[in-house]
């Protein structure tokens, strides 16, 4: 098995997922609409994608990536563009022949960013939900049902209730129960010929929750993925040494598998690569454990070239806004720190932020939900080895924990 990090894995590289696929397919062939459950970098869009193939032949399959979406009209031009490879794409032009008709004799020519640009032109914050609807029914007409994928619905959803500003508004709820509210009376009334797979890498639940919007997705029935155990973390290993024709000496392997825990698999895959390019480097052909370690303290635990696990902070504060942002970096650190959140370190947190224990509570439903701890007893813990001994080479410097705070 080759190397993949970052991107999307398919065919023999989509490893150890057999299980997660077949349950989300069998869920699409009973006609449900889906919301994936699962923390950043675990695979939700190479499961997507993977599905998608696997389905081809029974689904008409559109892919569709809200990240770059701020408006309903932005989710909704995403939506049309993503047709235009399909035989619905006639149809769907004729929705927007307001705009399109001008532009048609360069259609076929226009770059995707340009359509979706003219396609937006078409509708406006008062016709977008006409233009919608009609999307959806044209969608009912495909001889094949449908699945629409989409993800980072939780960052659209996010941007529509805060805005730049963080500040929820009546105004922003507004819209944001309008959009849902219409996306979900679309799903059930096409729900013989179109299913919805809604993802991301915040949660969306924990979102709406804080605005009482819950009941927007009561029709999606949650999947859940998992993070790889240590024994697939080391059948994974196992398999890349031998594509890359490297042994681990001695007892180097388990020290890897150990490094880890349980984990994400792009970790497994980044690890694997840090560990290869210093035997390439010296010339390597087998991989003693004083490498493994010297690579796990020197780049596994640096800030530099750690995107996905600083974006880790910067997707909290997208959720929690500049107030609570910083009392969840306290939680955070104390548990990196200490190798636990206990309830009196919270309740030292919310008397020092001055902060009802109900926002710690919210706060922490947020960070469970969305992979950062887990709850044991009456302490919450990092559910990653990798991501706590990482934050805490981060963070833990000028950090005082609650128990010697005020002494």
């Amino acid at each position: 098995m080759k190397l993949t990090v970052g991107n999307p894995v398919k065919g023999e590289r989509f490893w150890n997922r057999e299980k997660e696929l077949n349950g989300l397919i069998q869920l699409l062939d009973e006609k449900a609409h889906v919301l994936i459950i699962a923390q950043r970098r675990i695979g939700k869009t190479s499961l997507m994608e993977q599905a998608a193939e696997t389905i081809k032949d029974r689904y008409l399959c559109l892919q569709i990536d809200l990240q770059s979406a701020h408006s309903v009209v932005d989710a909704i031009a995403e939506l049309a563009a993503a047709t235009r490879n399909s035989s619905l794409w006639e149809k769907i032009t004729g929705i927007f022949s307001n705009v399109l008709n001008n532009a048609a004799r360069q259609i076929d020519s226009l770059q995707l960013s340009e359509l979706k640009v003219t396609l937006r032109t078409g509708m406006t914050e008062g016709s977008w939900q006409a233009k919608g609807d009609q999307l959806f029914d044209k969608l009912a007409e495909s001889d094949k049902p449908v699945v629409i994928f989409l993800d980072e619905v939780p960052i659209l959803v996010s941007r529509l209730l805060k805005g730049s500003d963080y500040q929820m508004t009546p105004e922003r709820r507004g819209q944001t129960d309008a959009f849902l509210s219409w996306l979900r009376a679309n799903s059930l009334k096409h729900r013989e010929k179109i299913r919805l797979v809604v993802t991301g890498s915040i949660g969306l639940e924990p979102i709406l929750r804080q605005v009482g919007l819950s009941a927007t997705i009561n029709h999606l029935t949650p999947f859940s993925i998992g993070l790889w155990e240590p024994t697939v973390v080391k059948s994974c290993v196992e398999a890349l040494a031998e594509e890359y024709s490297l042994t681990f000496d001695g007892d180097a392997l388990e020290y890897f598998v150990d490094c880890l825990g349980r984990c994400v698999p792009y970790h497994v895959q980044l690890f694997f690569q840090q560990v290869r390019t210093v035997c390439v480097r010296e010339g390597l052909t087998h991989i003693p454990k004083t490498l493994v370690a010297e690579v796990y303290e020197r780049e596994m635990l640096a800030r530099r070239g750690h995107a996905e696990l600083s974006h880790l902070e910067e997707r909290l504060k997208l959720v929690l806004g500049p107030e609570l942002h910083p009392i969840a970096l306290e939680f955070l650190t104390e548990a990196a720190v200490t190798g636990k959140l206990s309830a009196a370190a919270i309740q030292v947190f919310c008397l020092e932020y001055k902060q009802p224990v109900v926002i710690a509570r919210e706060i922490l439903l947020i960070l469970e939900h969305d992979g950062y701890m887990y709850q044991q007893s009456n302490t919450y813990r990092f559910v990653s080895k990798l991501v706590q001994e990482w934050w805490r080479a981060q963070y833990s410097l000028l950090f005082v924990p609650a128990s010697a705070r005020g002494k």
